[in-house]
């Protein structure tokens, strides 16, 4: 997998980085909600909510959220 033969600080870079790009589109969503709140814009604050839906489910089936949940382990 992603961290075999790896030492420490390569596992724990490998696993910030792929945190911060797992919470990209989740954060993406709840920015289209304030900006849609903010705006007035109802067009705005709708696609935000389906971001956000759409984001927290790539997010809960990313290999860091899945061995939380009882799915396979992180390798």
């Amino acid at each position: 997998m992603a961290n075999e033969g790896s030492s420490r600080i390569e596992r724990a870079v490998s696993f910030v980085m792929r945190l911060i790009v797992s919470l990209l589109l989740p954060g993406w969503g709840v920015a289209m909600i304030v900006l849609g709140l903010i705006d007035g814009s109802g067009w705005w604050a709708i696609t935000g909510l389906t971001v956000l839906a759409i984001g927290v489910v790539l997010f809960a089936g990313g290999s860091l959220v899945t061995p939380f949940l009882g799915g396979r382990r992180f390798s």
